[in-house]
């Protein structure tokens, strides 16, 4: 499988120090660090995992890292923007990227290493893929891409449509999604339907701010004096906006819609999850898998580890809050080595899951660091208390006030999920896009019609809120 990394943090952090130092970095393409990966699993999925960690990273590369330097030039840039480094020439000894990352440091950086599922291996199949303000990178795969794709860039199509009745600047240049798709990967076309499903969303939210807007322009011809707000909207006429334009709720309402649309093909085309049976005990590996990780603005970022297939394992996903600290040579000149009782090394030995590292992170003092989360594919320091295991299908989110959420994403695709939908308000989201997509045959999205049989989570659907 692919290998892929992320830091967000308050202070910047040395390329270098992420990708290149460390004993387990992401250029080592020859050695695979999976610290307690195996734990309690049965022989079949171990062997599962197993096979793909032998899997050797050779078709691309690709960096991503946020800064303001064009904002400095162009008064009509926001924020913090993804600049972007792609080769596919073998990363470990390419001169070009040593030099990058010797003088380039970043809030947030993100960096992965390809295994293609099958070709060609040129520099436009490699993550992360950049869409405006947002980067996006997946360890994993598309059960039956090949033949599901014709109806993805037709989905795609269908909400390119919608999102081109409002004006805004959209992730993609004239809100054309089908023609910025440049490569033939499956997660190039999953990246483009989830950022369709985003600006979706946003179209719908800012329609339905405009549509407020009149309203209160209506009643209130003279303007709102001090103190005084537009009456509350009820029934048909209702505009109801939970959350704003660039919350994080936006990004995970765009993720459950994105799988909900590749479990819909799928259903048709009776293929992953939906494959037909019989198979053998405890074989039934037909599903995607959807390790994905996706940032916004520098400072806001959703990542998951996801796979949905009966049975295994998604590929492996860990966590860290205070890793930084000792990966950054400010305060660790030389990379410290741990003691044999700090290391992590062993596969079948049990390590911390997320839900315990954060429990431990509640106690700690603050890093010279200072607050930051980094994740990925593999951990890149051996200190057994800097690294949590995250579970299968959970879901984590941190937001520009350094909020942190583990949600279990299963839950949206399960029995009782209509209670999740409006517990998040998703249905009002819901409402105002279809307003926007009216002229559509079918609700353009909502509710996810059929449930699917997901694998129980191993850590009791562990969620939790933290402020770092």
């Amino acid at each position: 499988m692919c290998r892929w990394i992320v830091y967000v943090g308050e202070q910047p952090l040395l390329l270098e120090d992420l990708l290149i130092k460390p004993k387990h970095s992401q250029i080592r393409v020859n050695i695979r660090f999976l610290p307690g990966l195996y734990y309690g699993l049965e022989d079949g999925d171990k062997a599962e995992l197993e096979m793909q960690a032998a899997w050797i990273n050779v078709h691309g590369f690709g960096v991503g890292w946020y800064t303001d330097t064009l904002k400095e030039f162009d008064p009509s840039v926001r924020g913090m923007q993804p600049a972007q480094f792609r080769t596919i020439a073998p990363i470990s000894t390419d001169l070009a990227f040593s030099q990058l990352c010797a003088h380039t440091a970043s809030k947030c950086t993100l960096a992965h290493i390809r295994d293609a599922s099958f070709p060609p291996v040129v520099e436009v199949n490699n993550h992360p893929f950049i869409f405006g303000k947002y980067a996006f990178m997946h360890n994993g795969s598309v059960n039956n891409f090949a033949k599901i794709r014709f109806d993805v860039i037709k989905r795609i199509s269908e909400l390119q449509n919608t999102v081109q009745t409002e004006a805004f600047v959209s992730s993609v240049p004239d809100s054309n999604y089908v023609f910025n798709i440049r490569g033939n990967t499956d997660t190039e076309h999953l990246a483009t339907l989830y950022f369709a499903h985003l600006d979706v969303i946003r179209a719908g939210i800012l329609s339905a701010t405009r549509r407020a807007w009149d309203i209160s322009n209506f009643n209130f011809p003279h303007g709102l004096q001090t103190g005084q707000h537009p009456p509350p909207l009820h029934g048909g006429s209702g505009i109801t906006i939970p959350f704003n334009f660039d919350s994080t709720d936006s990004l995970l309402l765009a993720l459950i819609n994105t799988i909900t649309d590749i479990h819909a093909i799928q259903r048709r085309h009776q293929v992953g999850p939906f494959t037909p049976g019989p198979f053998p005990p405890g074989k039934n590996f037909a599903g995607n898998k959807l390790n994905l990780c996706i940032t916004d603005g520098g400072n806001q970022m959703l990542v998951c580890r996801w796979r949905d297939a009966k049975d295994g394992f998604p590929p492996s996903l860990y966590l860290s809050l205070t890793a930084g600290e000792k990966l950054n040579r400010k305060y660790s000149p030389v990379l410290p080595d741990p003691q044999d009782s700090e290391k992590v090394v062993d596969p079948t030995v049990k390590i911390d899951s997320v839900r315990e590292l954060v429990k431990r992170y509640r106690e700690l003092p603050s890093t010279e660091q200072g607050r930051h989360v980094i994740v990925g594919s593999e951990p890149c320091t051996e200190f057994v208390d800097d690294w949590g295991l995250f579970d299968q299908n959970q879901c984590m989110i941190v937001d520009k006030h350094h909020k942190l959420r583990i949600l279990n994403l299963a839950k949206f695709f399960q029995g009782g999920r209509e209670h999740e939908f409006e517990k998040y308000h998703f249905n009002d989201i819901f409402n105002q896009i279809n307003f926007v997509g009216r002229d559509a045959p079918v609700p353009v999205v909502g509710v996810p019609v059929h449930s699917i049989d997901l694998p129980a989570s191993k850590s009791d659907a562990f969620e939790v809120e933290l402020d770092l």
